[in-house]
Order: structure tokens, then sequence, then C-alpha cells
């Protein structure tokens, strides 16, 4: 069973530490930590990562009425075992009485009261928005034997495993996305309730390609009612629509699993057919399932105005050690192989910090010629694209200003215009979505993200994304 230590205290203060003179009174009380019951496990990967880091609150009465100990930060070498993440974040039980503990998954460093801030806009590291929150150990003292820590999924996950099916060759370059969720809420760790869900977008789906299949998952906001919502399905040559069907519905704590095969098959029917092959609802939580088959209209031929996500580029996941980050030309686990990257200046490399666990991005370093260039990027059946990516300055000073702009963009060694937006210390390390239009391309293309001399503060690139216009 993995441990996690707190130590004890006779006193409150800013580091919760007691004074004391007899050190019997810092007898430590020991946590074994669980997620609904099972030792060691967390939603993505099956277990805790490397450099995970809850946020640990002891206290008195009813709900976070009476804090001792406030949003503690302990962190795991990834066996499950948590201690302070520095000296100053160590609890320590009070000499006398029982209290109880409040803990919760990502850790955040800055809260607003009791709220924590939900945002599931962004897919591609499931763990930075996979909350897990505890609530059961309740009356413990500085006599305690060792408690367990129960963690619950707080949110909804949904899988899609998707193979391609008569009519369609291949699954090469393909995005899923959920329309219509809800993407951020407000969660209260006094009462464990999640309320104000806003800002309705569609989700785009993080998807990994496996041996004969791609799997496409996502972390969405628990919703009562999601009958008729639409789930996509983009190829390069069309999309394929899936309509949920009437009970549907995401609830917290539960994984929702279903099979897709996507077919084509005009000899017999001219439109595009997505397949559900198989659904089912698992642990996270279990609960019985069922299978059905549904079809949707193609939109193989769009009509003027609508845009089809052709390519999402994200770089992969994974922490990078500081010490071993690759350069675009060392780099291989892209996720559009097909495409060719490279960088003239050997400047430009792969890295992931560690306020984004495990969300891989290019760094163009500040005032220094680097480039990310993307060859071979095939688009058929499209003369115009919407070109879509993240930007993140390395803004650490108060006095830190720049734009968006800084990073030129070309498209076949044609500049394209990018939009004032200026970034100061309040974007630090944040990413901000630019969205360039009407951007003229051929069947095969280069995309080139350049940074130089204006590049004041070095940036950080992610989620390139791709979007026919017709």
């Amino acid at each position: 069973m993995s441990l996690l230590v707190l130590g004890s205290s006779c006193k409150k203060d800013k580091n919760n530490k007691p004074e004391v003179t007899d050190p019997r009174a810092l007898s430590a009380v020991k946590f074994t930590s669980s997620i609904n019951g099972q030792i060691k496990t967390k939603a993505v990967g099956n277990k805790w990562e490397a450099n995970d880091a809850i946020g640990v609150y002891m206290k008195t009465g009813t709900g976070l009425s009476n804090i001792l100990a406030a949003n503690k930060s302990y962190a795991t070498n990834g066996d499950g075992a948590f201690a302070a993440s520095a000296t100053d974040q160590t609890i320590y039980y009070p000499e006398n009485g029982a209290v109880d503990f409040i803990a919760y998954y990502p850790y955040k460093t800055s809260l607003t009261g009791t709220n924590y801030p939900v945002d599931v806009a962004v897919q591609n590291n499931q763990s930075a928005i996979d909350l897990l929150y505890s609530a059961n150990a309740t009356g413990l003292s500085k006599t305690s034997t060792t408690a367990n820590l129960v963690f619950t999924h707080q949110l909804s996950k949904i899988e899609f495993t998707v193979k391609n099916g008569a009519g369609v060759a291949d699954l090469n370059g393909l995005t899923v996305s959920l329309g219509g969720q809800n993407t951020k809420a407000d969660f209260d760790l006094a009462t464990g309730t999640l309320a104000n869900q806003s800002a309705t977008a569609d989700i785009s789906a993080k998807t990994t390609a496996q041996n004969a299949t791609v799997l496409a998952e996502a972390i969405v906001l628990p919703l009562a009612d999601a009958s008729g919502k639409v789930v996509t399905f983009s190829l390069p040559a069309g999309q394929f629509k899936l309509t949920l069907p009437a009970a549907t519905k995401f609830e917290a704590g539960k994984k929702y699993t279903y099979e897709i095969e996507l077919k084509n098959e005009t000899s017999t029917n001219p439109n595009p057919v997505a397949v559900a092959l198989s659904a089912s609802i698992t642990n996270w939580t279990t609960v019985p399932g069922g299978s059905y088959t549904v079809g949707q209209d193609p939109v193989t031929n769009p009509q003027p105005g609508t845009e089809t996500v052709l390519y999402t580029e994200n770089f992969g996941t994974g922490d990078i050690a500081s010490t071993a980050r690759p350069k675009i030309a060392a780099y291989t686990e892209w996720k559009n192989t097909s495409w060719t990257f490279s960088d003239p200046f050997a400047a430009a490399d792969l890295r992931t910090i560690s306020t984004l666990p495990g969300d891989r991005h290019i760094w163009l370093p500040a005032a220094k010629d680097a480039v990310l260039k993307i060859d071979g990027v095939k688009i058929t059946g499209f003369t115009k694209i919407k070109l879509k990516y993240d930007l993140a300055p390395n803004a650490s000073s108060s006095s830190s200003v720049s734009d968006v702009n800084v990073i030129a963009v070309k498209v076949n060694g044609n500049a394209v215009n990018v939009p004032s937006r200026q970034l100061t210390n309040a974007d630090n390390n944040k990413f901000v979505t630019v969205e360039l239009a009407n951007i003229t391309v051929k069947d095969n293309n280069t995309i080139e993200f350049i940074g130089g001399a204006s590049n004041n503060l070095g940036m950080r690139l992610d989620n390139v994304t791709v979007i026919g216009i017709n």
C-alpha cells in the first residue's frame, strides 16, 4: 500500500509547524491513498505519475469553515507515496483534538477561497484535467493509526476506439470532436460539488494511434442529458457524425467507452456511416452497458462556410527532462508522421514545464532565429484553410510585454498577417489561441512558425490545427 506521510502540530502558524519542546508530540500520521478503492491508481495510465501533486487541507468543523492548514502541496515520485513538496508545505497535527482532511488533484498553487476552477477545453494532457477529490479522512488525531484518503473522479471520461471499415482506406489525420459541451465550471472544495458550468464549445478529443485503431479520449463535465449531442469523426476525405441516442448522460466518476467503425460503402449507400459497434460504462465506476448502430449524414463535399478539421499536431505528451530536450531534427514522436519537421537554425526544441506537466510543446527561444518548419501538409478538396495554434510567453517579470505577432507565420513561403494581441506577465506560461483565416493553399503545403529578434521573451508553441474552409 502507498503511504502519504503528514507531520503533527500543537499550534498553527504560517507554516503550520508547532513550537514544542517534546519531540514526541510530533507523532506522524500516515495515510494510504486510493482512487475509487483502487490502491495507487489514477485515471490516466492507471497509476500515479512522477511529480503528481495533490492539495491537502487540514480542518475542523463543517466544510472548510475552520481551516488549520490550507492548500499544502504533497507530491509523489510515481509509486503512490506522497510527501510534502517543500518543508513549508508540511502539515502538523495539533497536540489535542481531532481533525479532518480534504484533498484534491491536480494541485493548483493559488485558489480563490474554496473554489477550484475547472477547464476541460484542452484535452492533450489528460492528467492535468482529471479532477479527483477526497473528504473521507475524518476524526483523526496524533494518536490515530493509518487512515486512507479515498479519491473519487469528479468528472466524466469518454473513450472511442475507432477503426476503418468498408470504403475508408485508413485513419490518417483522424480528429474527433464532441459538440456542444460546457468546458468550464467551479468545484467547491468545501462541499465537493460542481456548479456554474459555462463556456459551451466543441471539445477536440485527444487521439492516439494504436495497432489498427485510433483511441480518442476526452474528460468532460458531467451532463444530465447528452441526448442528441453530436460526435464528429473527421478525416481529410470527409466527416462521419454520430448522434448520441436518447437517455445518454455523462455522470461524474464514470467512463463511457464506445467502439466505432467508419464506413463509406458507396455501392450500397452513398453516405458515410459511423457504426457504434458497442457502448459500455466502466471503472472509474462500473455499470451495465449496451450496443447499437448509428448512421449519420456525411460532409464529404462541405457547403459554403463549412469548416472541416483536417489535421491537429500537439507534439505528443509526457514530461521531458530539462537535460534532455530534443531539437526538432532529433524528435520522432510527432502525431502527423507524414509531415516533415525541421528548423534550419537548430535552435527550437521540444520541452515541458512544471506548470504544464506532460504538455509537450515547441520552445522558440528569445531573440534568436528559430523556426518550426512543417513540410508535406497535403490538402485535397479545399483551396482555403484556417490555421489555429496556441502560444504562451515566458513573461516571468512584472514588466514583461510582448505580442503574439512576434512569431511570424508563412504558408508556402508567403507571409500571413498575424493580428496583434498583447501579452504581459499575467499571461506567463498561459496558452492563448491564435486564428488565421482565408489562407490560400495547394495540394502539398509548407507551414512555418518563425521566431527572431522581435521574440523578446521566448514563446511556447502548441496545438497546431489545420482547418479546411469551403
